[in-house]
């Protein structure tokens, strides 16, 4: 299109023309506006263009910076997530070869292996262990958290060695008193860990050690209990944790009510020298069953189904030697199992909406 003369020289030329008569006054005014509004239209053709110019600029430019912002934050994101699981995986490599490289190289060295090497061995380890988790920042991840938990617990089992060894080679004290000064030490470092970390593992550490201490304290000091005796206090210790669990004590809540229910199965299974003992033995499965079809708990039905195959053939063989009731008794109890676990089944089963009438 051919740009328009300025409207100063539109006027001069107009003017000139009006005084040479070629034009008159009321044609130059016609042309005077009729060109201004052409100049108007073409200013605002323009001023379009340019707009939607500098627009269709402004969104590529901003859509290639979001691409590279999310390729530079995608990129560093993935990364970051597979950097914890790397290290999760290279600590618990490397702490299991440590142990077994120290192991291997103490019998290589030394075939009989000297009581203090192999009390070194476990206090290195047990330092060295403990010592790297509780410097090892989790940072709210999950697998950082995982492995600080797995370097605990191998420091509590090196503190274990340790205690035993000690107790057994230095101290030559009696199996049951030996058991609990290990058990006693290792609850105390085991209640640490789960202090510091109020992880699962630590939780089910913390409550073996517990209840090893309590069965033998009950057994070092009340010796004429026999086995029920320490059975039961760790069938009591069971009962109270997992109540303590329940009201919200013991965290986590799961690792409790685990701990507890092997707990339960457990002490029943060491009181069944007795004639209560078979009692109560039955009645804690019945209980943990019941527990776990009221609650919809798959894992506290098995619990009790491994209870079942345990402590039945001992109580059958006891009151029902030789006899035809055994078998078919644990028929029995097979089948009831079968249908505790078709009744989760169907409680569990998602519900499907019905589609409407019509």
């Amino acid at each position: 299109m051919q740009d328009l003369p300025p409207a100063p020289v539109l006027g001069e030329q107009l003017a000139r023309w009006v005084a040479a008569g070629l034009i008159d006054a009321g044609q130059a005014e016609r042309i005077a506006v009729a060109e201004a509004q052409q100049a108007a239209v073409a200013q605002a053709q323009q001023t379009a263009v340019t707009g939607a110019a500098r627009a269709d600029a402004g969104v590529a430019q901003t859509v290639v910076t979001g691409a590279e912002r999310a390729g530079a934050g995608v990129a560093p994101g993935r990364a970051a997530g597979r950097t914890p699981l790397t290290v999760e995986a290279l600590g618990y490599v490397g702490g299991v070869l440590a142990i077994v490289a120290g192991f291997v190289s103490v019998h290589m060295l030394w075939p009989d292996v000297p009581v203090g090497a192999q009390l070194a061995f476990a206090a290195v380890a047990a330092v060295a262990l403990g010592g790297a988790a509780s410097v090892m920042t989790v940072g709210g991840e999950p697998a950082f958290a995982r492995l600080r938990s797995v370097l605990w617990l191998m420091s509590t089992v090196s503190v274990t060695v340790f205690m035993g060894v000690l107790s057994d080679q230095v101290w030559h004290l009696s199996g049951v008193s030996g058991l609990l000064v290990t058990a006693a030490v290792t609850a105390v470092c085991g209640v640490v860990a789960w202090w510091r970390t109020h992880a699962p593992l630590q939780h089910l550490a913390a409550f073996a050690a517990i209840a090893a201490t309590v069965g033998a304290g009950i057994a070092r000091f009340a010796p004429g209990l026999h086995e029920w005796g320490p059975g039961l206090g760790v069938w009591v210790l069971s009962a109270a944790w997992g109540a303590a669990a329940y009201r919200g004590y013991l965290r986590p809540q799961h690792a409790g009510y685990l701990a507890a229910g092997v707990g339960l199965v457990v002490g029943a299974m060491l009181t069944m020298q007795e004639a209560a003992g078979n009692v109560l033995a039955p009645l804690t499965l019945i209980g943990l069953l019941m527990a776990g079809v009221a609650l919809r708990w798959v894992w506290l039905v098995a619990l009790g189904a491994v209870g079942i195959i345990l402590i039945v053939p001992q109580t059958l063989d006891r009151y029902l030697p030789q006899s035809v009731g055994g078998p078919v008794a644990v028929f029995v109890v097979g089948l009831a199992l079968v249908g505790l676990a078709l009744r989760l089944a169907k409680g569990r089963r998602p519900r499907t909406r019905q589609p409407p009438a019509g």
